[in-house]
């Protein structure tokens, strides 16, 4: 079987059970109260349902199971990776459901994504052929560097829990973590799928496109006015599981850094703000980006519109560029822009905090 027409089936599949499931699954929240209530951190006027994280990772599984049942030929240690892509994303989007339905202290939260971040990565203690690794780094003069293992695997940690925060952090207002998602899965599925040339980057590619077929089957019930709102849950399990992708995926790091470069850097501003301040570096205020151009007057889907938009143009960087060095460089660029609309904003629309 072609392998475009075994993309083809799998993201169909996938999509298909996401619009099957969404309005089941909210219908049962809806049922057991398990609501997003309007607040001063809320962006929505009435009560819509929350965690409906659980079926896009519901929806996830379905599409990789059809990989399994289709003519795909993996590595072992492929299958192995898979497997702890989908251990840690059921301990991540359990617990973070108990955390939409009943609130997690920010601590608790941490403690859980860390330990998610070791079920990946510890079984590389035993060879170079388990876990998930960043063990290489391709740097402008440098070249290709491999890391020592302490580093590698610290460097790991910081990026999952990192990437975890940061897409939680984005699923501020209705669509953008979901857009976001949707830009970075096409961004690396076209970049796995012809980049490599051989055959195991074809069955690499296929985990951000099915993780994208569920994003585009959720964001029309997500898009603004939400009718479905994906939680912790949801977020949580984004962040995870884009992180070990672009580790998996031919260790595309600075492609996911590119098209994620505004979320990512975002989140540092923000978390250096707090820690400044003297507040807690993981507390809830109203000082992200999407959030002051709230303040200043943009409405939700032209925001969203604008920094789906710039991921998408600076993922197009990604898979043009011809080097390490044109993509640090765009990295630059990506600070200086985002630098460049806080200064505006500052005047425009001060950050909230609380």
């Amino acid at each position: 079987m072609p392998n475009g027409l075994i993309a083809t089936i799998v993201f169909v599949v996938t999509l298909v059970t996401t619009v099957a499931l969404l309005p089941k699954a909210a219908s049962v929240l809806r049922h057991l109260g398990l609501m997003d209530q309007p607040g001063p951190r809320r962006v929505h006027t009435t009560p819509v349902p929350r965690g409906l994280g659980v079926v896009i990772f519901l929806a996830f599984l379905v599409g990789l199971a059809a990989t399994y049942l289709l003519p795909v030929t993996r590595q072992p240690q492929e299958t192995e990776r898979i497997l702890l892509v989908v251990i840690g994303a059921a301990i991540v989007v359990a617990v973070m459901l108990v955390d939409d339905a009943v609130g997690l202290s920010p601590l608790t939260k941490f403690l859980w994504q860390i330990g998610t971040a070791a079920v990946v990565i510890l079984p590389r203690l035993r060879s170079i052929d388990h876990g998930v690794v960043i063990e290489t780094l391709n740097l402008p003069v440098f070249g290709t560097v491999t890391l020592p293992l302490v580093i590698a695997i610290s460097g790991t940690f910081l990026w999952l829990v990192g990437m975890m925060n940061v897409m939680n952090w984005v699923d501020g207002i209705d669509g953008l973590a979901a857009s976001v998602t949707l830009v970075s899965c096409t961004v690396l599925f076209v970049h796995t799928y012809w980049g490599g040339g051989v055959e195991p980057q074809f069955t690499i590619s296929l985990l951000p496109l099915i993780l994208g077929a569920a994003m585009l089957g959720f964001l029309p019930f997500n898009w603004h006015p939400a009718r479905v709102i994906m939680g912790d849950a949801g977020a949580m399990f984004l962040g995870f599981t884009l992180a070990v992708i672009s580790i998996i995926g031919g260790a595309k790091i600075a492609t996911a850094l590119l098209v994620l470069g505004l979320p990512l850097l975002d989140g540092i501003w923000v978390t250096v703000y707090r820690v400044i301040h003297g507040r807690s570096p993981v507390g809830a205020d109203m000082g992200h980006l999407h959030h002051r151009l709230l303040a200043a007057g943009f409405g939700q889907r032209s925001i969203v519109l604008i920094l789906a938009g710039m991921s998408a143009l600076f993922g197009a960087l990604a898979l043009l560029l011809p080097g390490t060095e044109w993509k640090a460089a765009s990295i630059v660029v990506i600070g200086l822009v985002l630098l460049a609309i806080l200064w505006w904003l500052a005047d425009k629309a001060p950050g909230q905090t609380k």
